[in-house]
């Protein structure tokens, strides 16, 4: 089925209208091409990133969403095969140029919405470069994703699972996600790490993931469920959304 505000499935004429009738936010995802375990596929940040997207333009009136970007900034995962990534400079450029673009044919807000906690820093820059170039436009990205993580906690707590079971990575939520989204494409995982995920977060930097865990599993994913990842979904859209502040040509 078609669906009217994804721009890879309108035409031309349609998006010379649906800006006309005030359409003027563009939600860009993003996503990557990095290993997720043993048990899922590779997209795995991108299918999600695209799920997010729309459920966060059914929320958010006057939007359109762009077709998801499948490479981000993933070096964590060097060490396992398939990993396709770019510099945090690279894609902060591919944005501006994608931006600048879009900035043509009407768009004057655009939402950064990322499904990979490691295109943090190239947000950063991509926000950085807009506002030097095209301060007409509006640029937005949830810095603080914590707020979305605790926000599916509280989904898998409701189910009796701790964070530790969710995981960073590949763990119980994102299982479920999948699970939810492509259960075709999901395997049979196994636990990976399920400690100390502050400490992780410092190994990880340091010498990558795969010096914490060598299946490249951070969570539990033995204990996801298809309905749970539906529900992990709707609650970080309602996060997002609840963030997102209003667009200057909108009414407070």
């Amino acid at each position: 089925m078609k669906r009217r505000n994804f721009l890879s499935e309108m035409t031309w004429p349609e998006v010379r209208e649906a800006v006309r009738s005030g359409c003027r936010t563009l939600i860009l995802p993003l996503g990557a091409t990095e290993q997720h375990g043993p048990h899922l596929p590779l997209a795995t940040d991108t299918i999600r990133a695209e799920a997010l997207a729309e459920r966060l333009a059914a929320r958010v009136p006057g939007s359109l969403v762009a077709p998801t970007l499948p490479f981000g900034c993933s070096d964590e995962h060097s060490g396992f095969a398939g990993l396709l990534g770019l510099d945090h400079e690279t894609l902060a450029g591919v944005i501006l140029s994608l931006a600048r673009r879009a900035s043509g044919w009407g768009i004057r807000r655009i939402v950064l919405l990322s499904a990979h906690g490691g295109n943090a820093r190239a947000l950063e820059l991509a926000a950085l470069y807009l506002g030097r170039e095209l301060s007409h436009l509006e640029v937005w990205y949830p810095e603080e994703l914590a707020s979305i993580g605790e926000a599916t906690a509280r989904v898998g707590e409701k189910d009796g699972l701790s964070k530790r079971d969710l995981g960073l990575h590949a763990g119980e939520s994102e299982t479920s996600e999948m699970l939810f989204l492509r259960p075709d494409l999901v395997g049979e995982g196994s636990s990976g790490f399920t400690g100390d995920m502050e400490f992780v977060l410092e190994r990880l930097y340091a010498g990558g993931l795969i010096s914490v865990t060598k299946s490249g599993v951070l969570g539990d994913p033995t204990r996801a469920e298809a309905g749970r990842g539906s529900r992990y979904l709707d609650a970080a859209a309602a996060e997002i959304s609840s963030r997102l502040p209003a667009h200057r040509s909108e009414p407070r």
